[in-house]
């Protein structure tokens, strides 16, 4: 059990509880562009080193959109292939950041995100455009996995977050939409919290900001 009075920091998932995202619409994509096994080499639970390395940093974009290529029979351009990667990516709901912004008042929050080159500078700018400064401005710290060069659920990522921020973790709580995730942030004994589909971010604050779990 969850002692919310406690809490005073919040490390923040971004996919599926700040921005919106859509896994179907990406494999329908994927498929109408030929590669019908894409459920089987990317998913939200299980990825292909291909898709792990990029989220890593490993490779770099072009080698990244080379290799889907290679899967897709070599018929298409950078620029099309940007468009099925990037169709999970639905956009920032205003309440959300109005949320954050709110948040920000009442707790120190950082931000850990399991995501690549590609879709960052998507996020960023269409955040820079809509709303009109930069998206890590909201946060404490941001930690996004292909520059800190690890990923969820791999327990060093939450030892990274932990030793760079200096956080005590009985007054610190994750909030993630991947149980997996939740899972091995507690085995590494950080407060968690797994925001179930349907769920939504403010569900978990009252009027005033104040978790209520």
């Amino acid at each position: 059990m969850i002692n919310t009075s406690t809490i005073n920091k919040i490390i923040l998932d971004f996919g599926g509880v700040i921005y919106n995202i859509d896994h179907q619409k990406q494999k329908e994509t994927f498929s109408k562009f030929g590669l019908d096994n894409f459920e089987e080499l990317y998913s939200q639970a299980r990825q292909s080193p291909l898709f792990s390395d990029f989220e890593c940093g490993k490779i770099s974009s072009n080698a990244f959109r080379s290799e889907v290529n290679d899967m897709l029979g070599n018929r298409f351009s950078e620029s099309k292939i940007d468009i099925a990667w990037n169709s999970i990516l639905i956009g920032f709901p205003t309440e959300n950041v109005k949320l954050l912004e709110q948040l920000s008042k009442h707790y120190t929050i950082y931000l850990l995100s399991n995501t690549n080159a590609i879709h960052y500078n998507v996020y960023i700018n269409e955040f820079r455009d809509k709303f009109g400064y930069d998206f890590n401005a909201l946060f404490e710290k941001s930690f996004w996995s292909f520059k800190v060069g690890m990923r969820k659920p791999n327990h060093n990522i939450y030892k990274h977050v932990v030793s760079e921020c200096g956080i005590n973790k009985e007054n610190t709580l994750f909030i993630d939409d991947t149980q997996v995730n939740v899972t091995t942030a507690k085995e590494a004994r950080i407060n968690s919290y797994w925001l179930k589909p349907g769920k939504k971010l403010k569900d978990l604050f009252d009027s005033q900001y104040v978790l209520r779990l």
